[in-house]
């Protein structure tokens, strides 16, 4: 070691992401909200537990009512994953607009009245 001091390493491309605009803020706790309550319902259905359905011996349909129960809770807890990807996803695609907006047109040339095209 030579006694220099080494340098800082830096993260390669930073990225900022500013906080969203008051809409922003009100589909996304919609949507948390939304998220939570499908969660909640997913695991009281799958929490209902066999005998809620019926003596499975007087009732032939109770077992496809409790493949469907299961069924119902994964649907459930799938569509809440699903709200908070597409409620993000938009988010982004709204940041991405706003960037795109925020960039120079360009200068226009010598002679040419117009700008440039991106």
């Amino acid at each position: 070691m030579s006694g220099r001091p080494t340098p800082k390493r830096t993260a390669p491309a930073s990225v900022v992401v500013l906080p969203p605009d008051e809409a922003s803020q009100r589909t996304i706790r919609r949507s948390r909200v939304l998220s939570y309550a499908l969660v909640v319902l997913a695991a009281v259905v799958l929490s209902l537990r066999p005998e809620v359905l019926g003596d499975p011996q007087a009732q032939p349909w109770h077992a496809l009512l409790h493949v469907w129960r299961i069924v119902l809770g994964l649907v459930l807890a799938l569509a809440a994953l699903a709200v908070q990807i597409v409620v993000g996803v938009q988010w982004r695609k709204g940041l991405a607009a706003v960037e795109d907006d925020e960039l120079p047109t360009g200068r226009a040339a010598p002679g040419d009245g117009a700008a440039h095209p991106r």
